[in-house]
């Protein structure tokens, strides 16, 4: 099994989700979501590697055991908050509870009119926020790897161009450059920190009682261009509820580089706490499915 996420390929059929987004848009959000057991079903049996990363992240869990019903829970989960991301895209917000946890360090940031990093996870839903600062006129980019799950990123931006202009694409060349303008323009540049491409730098975390790999660049990203860290979740919670979490990481720093990769490296590891204390409070909301701690890779050797 491979530990880079990035050689996964799209599953998903795009006449398929056309359709799920058209009963979406055109019935009712109790209607949609019956087709998500049908949908967990076919993930469930079909795809081994899906099964073997949920059973293994479960069983760290405490009193979780990764088994069949379990497994199906977590895959329901996951295939619900794509389906929202349909209603949060289309700004049917009166659809959910949502809950909003820390704003306060958000608020403060907008008053200072500086920019700052969010940094999330594969961790419950990105979309949710994403959505809530296009509609709230927050200045607020993205910095992520678009053409990954292209056929699906595609169908999900033309629900709402207006968010699909919000991506910085991490595979255009100037994209470093750009966020950087961005972020000295005042706006919030969103990131996902969990997942790493071969060629970047990584650091050794302890998530849920085992050493990890994380990228170290968004906590150097942050050194570089002086700029506050904020940790953001979206996580779904049953049903039409959400809660979202934001949380200060670091506050804009100035360092000798010299003093830089001790900070990341503590910095980065405060990060992955954070991710720890959520899953264990809201288990079925990590939708990295493929063998994040090598537990597959492990048995082999």
């Amino acid at each position: 099994m491979s530990r880079d996420w990035s050689e996964k390929k799209e599953r998903s059929n795009p006449a398929t989700l056309r359709l799920i987004c058209w009963i979406a848009l055109h019935t009712s959000r109790f209607v949609a979501r019956l087709f998500l057991y049908p949908i967990t079903l076919y993930f469930y049996l079909t795809s081994a590697q899906v099964r073997s990363a949920s059973q293994n992240y479960l069983r760290r869990i405490a009193g979780l055991t990764g088994n069949s019903w379990q497994v199906a829970k977590h895959i329901f989960c996951f295939s619900a908050t794509i389906l929202d991301r349909v209603y949060f895209l289309t700004d049917q917000f009166h659809r959910f509870e949502i809950k909003i946890h820390g704003i306060e360090h958000i608020e403060a940031q907008r008053v200072s009119g500086k920019g700052c990093i969010l940094l999330g996870a594969h961790l419950g839903s990105f979309e949710l926020l994403r959505a809530l600062a296009v509609q709230n006129n927050m200045p607020f980019k993205i910095l992520m790897y678009q053409d990954h799950n292209a056929m699906i990123t595609k169908i999900f931006d033309s629900l709402n161009p207006e968010i699909a202009k919000s991506v910085i694409n991490l595979a255009n060349d100037n994209a470093m450059l750009e966020m950087n303008e961005r972020l000295n323009a005042g706006d919030m540049v969103g990131m996902l920190g969990d997942r790493y491409i071969e060629k970047d730098k990584r650091l050794n975390c302890q998530l849920l009682g085992d050493t990890v790999e994380f990228p170290a660049g968004p906590m150097t990203l942050a050194t570089i261009t002086k700029v506050p860290v904020i940790f953001f979740c979206g996580v779904y919670c049953g049903k039409n509820k959400y809660e979202i979490y934001i949380e200060k990481i670091t506050e804009a720093t100035q360092l000798s580089r010299g003093k830089r990769d001790d900070y990341v490296r503590k910095t980065t590891q405060k990060y992955v706490e954070l991710i720890e204390y959520y899953l264990k409070k809201y288990p079925y909301n990590w939708f990295n499915f493929y063998d994040f701690w090598q537990d597959e890779s492990n048995k082999k050797t």
